[in-house]
């Protein structure tokens, strides 16, 4: 995985993160839930991509940025007991 696709699943997420009221969640959704439940918000991260890094974002680093959102929502982890984030391929 390319640095810069890497770094686009970060954007994604905190883009999610900073548009967080206006997400719905609950601890058993599962990504394509999420990103039905959320088409908006998916829509405004997909948009700013391109707007702010001048960069399209595939349907695949959606869906990663989505798990990402999703497992520290409800599955925090902490700097003590895990090592760097490396998203999988879930």
């Amino acid at each position: 995985m390319s640095e810069k696709y890497r770094l686009m699943i970060y954007f994604a997420h905190s883009t999610m993160v900073m548009y967080s009221k206006t997400i719905k969640t609950n601890e058993e959704m599962t990504v394509g839930e999420f990103m039905i439940e959320n088409k908006d918000v998916i829509s405004r991260v997909f948009n700013e991509g391109l707007t702010i890094m001048n960069y399209e974002l595939s349907a695949n680093q959606m869906e990663r940025a989505s798990y990402v959102y999703l497992t520290s929502k409800y599955k925090p982890q902490s700097v003590y007991i895990t090592k760097a984030y490396e998203p999988s391929n879930n």
